[in-house]
């Protein structure tokens, strides 16, 4: 808009004595003085502009309530800004102001300030005069400190200074009794001032991605506080205990931690939730007392002296020969503390048997957070002792827990180890030690080796933990049970942790704990093992390496029989067999074979190494008209640990074709139309899968991410994925091209604004397309997906059958990427709930202003359809639609993207209700449709309204944050209390996603 434009604007605008003017958006560089004659404007609206400063005349529009300035290039506010008394809002966000002009103060009708993404450096003084102003927004600047005068802001509501780099806060921040949300994430905080503890009204405050090392005891007296969050992805945040009287928060629903390496509450409380750490710091609050315990782990090839080197720590007398370990031996390793003289810390010792048949049933035990001695024989060299499989190994389980090398039988010959260069490529090893394993009177360095795993196990992370009295009570009366007390109930514990003081809302913590620290073995969440709590991990471990070792499975190549548990389990109750063979499908070590009259399983350590002729079949499907490959590898950067691939073949057994050997196997989907090949040859470190079929991106999915759960079982394995170049090889067209991509340099490629679409292969030099390689692996081609589903759904061709099998594929794809999403969050107690809907209005033509009906779904990714069962059936009536909309709103918005493809029910496992249920979800998309429609004319409020704006290039995860799940998790309980939500079943895949299904599709996954 020019001069004259704008002028004439004016003038009309002044002519015609109007309230409200909107100049937004039209290039705007100066205003003219004659701004100034709109004394009559009311609301006045510049946004978006090119404004760098404003016209002294502005100050001459006294009835102004709302002046809106945002997005434009000012770099000063001119004094008179002072006069507009009446302005109510006034919004200043996205300039490049650097400071304000004390009359900024003036304006003492001021409700709510925006000064957000500026560059201020401070605030005036006079700040504090805006003696009416709720809302304040100073994030995005370069604030390092906030004047005093802000504690005069009596009425404060809301305050976000986040994103700038305040160091401290001054302590009068605690005068403002009013205030509700207070945002001060990314900043330079390292502490707070304890008067933060004064704001009792606030229900939010966000702190995450500071520097903070601790937070005062005070912020226990924030009893509104219903968000607390201290994650911090960028791990700047040192902090490592919580003040246990953040426990008398009772309001607080979402404690948000991620990324924090606290010790204190342990990892193992807080991957159970808020409830679980807030009944942990409640516990702790009344009694505590510190625990002076942890892991040390032996480990290394079978015969190197792993079990003497043990002996010989506890001060055992030497022996000449001593029995092989079989599976895992667990003894004590009482130990002074190095710096306090009346501590004796307590080790427990894990002798681990080296040979390679156990090593997979071993990952489970191998945890983070211990120490590890690492044993090898001199007299055989460090080569043939394996360190760099072992510190392999160790670094994929536990990439931060230390490791001390130990040279045995150097008495026969003196330790020859490359130890710089290992240090370098492991940075956990803390040094070498060597022993002799003879009589100690010889000096053979066990003194000294003793010395230093004294001090080293002082520093160890759970060391010295402070853990609540009952809790400790509870753990030690159950250390203390009759060694010959292998299992009890589950009631039985309940007692136990009853009588040591643990509060009924603590047990599923506490046993969860024990649990995760060896201490017990415990599946609360599986129907056959909910009852039985295993005492002894070692003993256990005996009894799975007995199976691994019968002569009758070793010659059956894996099949283990019902007649079989009998011989290997001779002292175990029927009852205790069956549970110990759950226990092995647990661990992904076996699976029963599928419709087998007989009832046999196959353990997969004990497969055929060679593998049977798949080749036919497997050549077969690819040379068919239709057919479609995918295909990825995965390349640790190190050496493969044991259990891949022998667990993925256990974990994806439902898709079996009984062709497996113990480096691969080859899988067929539900519709028999794709194949699937998963490769780990012994010779190399790669695992490669691959699918073939007319639309293969659904089954790849599907494997793909129960191999990437089972790769997840490694915290610290380093892996490159790849995927092949679609073109042929240059200079020999009927040959593949050699060249792998990186898939992370496909997807960073695809998330540039704007993405590159295509990628120059550097072996074939064709061009290729970035989104074609990634369509159904990424989130970023979802998209094109739905698109794709658009297309077909749209089509007038003929609906045949290869037609109607991609739709079904894409279908089942896109809504099982819709449920993953969210997947994490699922976990989690405050957040877990059915994620799928239909809304039903009751009048189409009044849309906001009847009842409406709320069905839950079963969410079986491909057949999507009603809760059929529970007293209401999963259908709710919703009271006030208009309102509930503005908050869960974008949620609708967002399933809706998904929700209208799922048409076409296919519901076989139904059977005659499958007609039924199709015309019931062909009615729930058209009122979806309808209600979406409408949706833009509500204005959204509440904790989804961040994420109903994804951009293009937006992750889902990283956008919503989880607030989508924990709003509708709090409708739902307003509708159902008693959480029957039409009995649907939470459900967890073997690839590792939770999903809320019906008692029929449930049941597809019980093993």
């Amino acid at each position: 808009m020019n001069r004259k434009e704008l002028l004439e604007r004016i003038n009309v605008a002044t002519r015609s004595n109007v309230w409200r003017l909107d100049l937004s958006d039209n290039t705007i560089t100066e205003l003219p003085s004659e701004i100034g004659r709109l004394t009559q404007l009311k609301e006045l609206d510049l946004a978006g502009n090119h404004l760098t400063k404003l016209p002294p005349e502005i100050g001459q529009l006294t009835q102004l309530i709302d002046l809106d300035l945002n997005s434009n290039k000012l770099v000063e506010l001119p004094s008179e800004i002072g006069q507009l008394r009446q302005l109510s809002r006034l919004t200043l966000a996205g300039n490049k102001l650097t400071d304000l002009p004390p009359e900024i103060g003036l304006l003492t009708n001021l409700t709510k300030l925006y000064l957000n993404g500026n560059r201020l450096a401070e605030l005036p003084p006079e700040i504090g005069q805006l003696e009416s102003l709720t809302s304040l927004y100073l994030n995005g600047n370069r604030l390092t400190e906030l004047p005093p005068e802000i504690s005069q802001l009596a009425k404060l509501y809301l305050f976000n200074c986040s994103q700038n780099h305040l160091i401290k806060l001054p302590s009068e921040i605690g005068q403002l009794k009013r205030l509700n949300h207070l945002y001060l994430h990314a900043n330079q905080l390292t502490q707070l001032p304890s008067e933060i503890g004064q704001l009792t009204n606030l229900t939010n405050l966000y702190l995450d991605g500071n520097h903070l090392t601790e937070l005062p005891t005070s912020i226990g007296h924030l009893h509104q506080l219903g968000q607390l969050d201290l994650g911090d992805s960028l791990r700047t945040n040192p902090i490592k205990t919580l003040p246990p009287e953040i426990g008398q928060l009772k309001s607080l629903n979402q404690l948000a931690l991620d990324g924090l390496e606290l010790i204190d509450p342990p990892p193992e409380i807080i991957k159970q939730g808020t409830e679980a750490v807030l009944a942990y710091l409640r516990e702790q609050l009344e009694d505590e007392r510190p625990v002076w315990e942890s892991k040390l782990i032996l480990v290394g090839e079978g015969g190197v002296g792993k079990t003497q080197l043990l002996k010989s720590l506890q001060g055992g007398e030497f022996q000449t020969h001593s029995e092989t370990t079989w599976g895992i031996d667990v003894t004590p390793l009482p130990i002074a503390h190095p710096e306090q003289p009346d501590v004796t810390m307590m080790l427990n010792c894990w002798d681990f048997g080296g040979q390679e048949i156990y090593h997979a049933t071993h990952q489970f035990f191998l945890t983070t957070r211990s120490l590890f001695l690492l044993a090898w024989n001199a007299r055989l060299g460090w080569q043939q002792g394996k360190l760099n499989y072992w510190l392999d190994t160790i670094q994929a389980l536990a990439p931060n827990s230390p490791v001390m090398i130990v040279a045995t039988h150097i008495d026969e010959r003196s330790a020859d180890l490359p130890l710089d260069d290992l240090k370098e490529k492991y940075p956990q090893i803390i040094g070498e030690w060597s022993v002799s394993n003879k009589d100690r009177k010889l000096g053979d360095g066990i003194d000294q080796l003793c010395e230093v795993i004294c001090k080293t196990a002082a520093d160890l992370p759970l060391m010295g933990q402070s853990w609540p009295g009952s809790y400790w009570r509870a753990a030690e009366t159950i250390r203390s049970l009759d060694k010959e007390q292998k299992y009890i109930t589950a009631g039985r514990l309940e007692e136990i942790m009853t009588d040591s003081g643990v509060s009924p809302e603590s047990h599923d913590v506490l046993a969860k704990q024990l649990h995760q620290l060896g201490d017990i073995l415990f599946f609360d969440d599986d129907d056959e093992l909910q009852d039985t709590v295993l005492l002894d991990p070692s003993w256990v471990s005996k009894m799975i390496s007995n199976v691994l070792v019968h002569d009758k499975i070793v010659e059956g190549i894996g099949v283990f029989r019902r007649q079989h548990m009998e011989e290997v389990w001779p002292d175990l109750e029927p009852i205790m067999r069956d549970r110990f063979l759950r226990l092995m499908e647990k661990f992904d070590l076996s699976y029963r074979i599928p419709d087998d009259p007989e009832n046999k399983s196959l353990v997969v350590e004990r497969l055929s190494q060679d593998p049977p002729d798949y080749h036919p079949q497997w050549k077969q499907i690819g040379e068919q008209e239709d057919c479609r490959e995918i295909r990825m590898q995965i390349d640790p950067q190190s050496t493969r640990p044991a259990g891949i691939p022998t667990w993925f073949i256990a974990r994806s057994h439902r898709f079996t074709t009984d062709t497996h050997w113990r480096y691969g196997a080859l899988f067929q989907d539900k519709t028999g139309r794709h194949l699937a090949l998963a490769e780990a040859p012994p010779s190399e470190r790669f695992v490669r899968l691959t699918v073939r079929g007319p639309n293969p991106n659904n089954f790849f999915a599907v494997l793909r991410d129960g191999l990437e759960l089972t790769l997840d079982r490694f915290p610290g394995l380093k892996l490159k994925r790849t995927i092949p170049c679609p073109k042929p090889k240059r200079g020999e067209p009927d040959k593949p091209c050699p060249h792998h991509f990186d898939l992370s340099h496909l997807e960073e490629r695809s998330q540039l604004v704007p993405p590159k679409l295509e990628i120059e292969c550097p072996a074939c030099f064709n061009d290729v397309s970035v989104s074609g390689l990634l369509f159904g692996l990424h989130w970023t081609t979802d998209s094109q997906v739905l698109a794709r589903l658009d297309e077909l759904e749209d089509a007038n061709e003929e609906r045949t059958a290869r037609i109607l099998g991609e739709i079904g594929d894409l279908r089942e794809l896109s809504q099982r990427q819709f449920l993953i999403w969210f997947n994490s969050e699922q976990r989690l107690a405050e957040s877990h709930c059915p994620r799928v809907f239909a809304l039903r209005p009751q009048s189409q033509s009044k849309l906001f202003g009847s009842e409406w009906q709320l069905q839950v779904y079963c969410e079986a990714p491909g057949c999507w359809h009603p809760a059929m069962h529970g007293s209401q059936k999963g259908l709710y009536v919703i009271q006030e639609p208009a309102q509930w909309v503005k908050t869960i709103g974008p949620w609708v918005k967002r399933l809706n993207t998904v929700f209208k493809y799922a048409a076409h029910f296919a519901g076989p496992i139904m059977g005659s209700m499958a007609e039924d249920l199709h015309k019931l979800v062909e009615n729930d998309i058209e009122l979806m449709k309808a209600i979406m429609e409408k949706l833009p004319d509500i204005e959204l409020e509440g904790d989804l309204k961040k994420s109903s704006d994804l951009g293009e290039t937006d992750h889902p995860v990283r956008t919503a944050d989880g607030a989508s799940l924990r709003s509708l998790r709090q409708f739902l309980l307003e509708l159902d209390p008693q959480q029957e939500w039409g009995d649907l079943r939470k459900t967890l895949t073997p690839e590792g996603h939770w999903l809320w299904l019906c008692e029929e599709h449930s049941a597809v996954y019980k093993l």
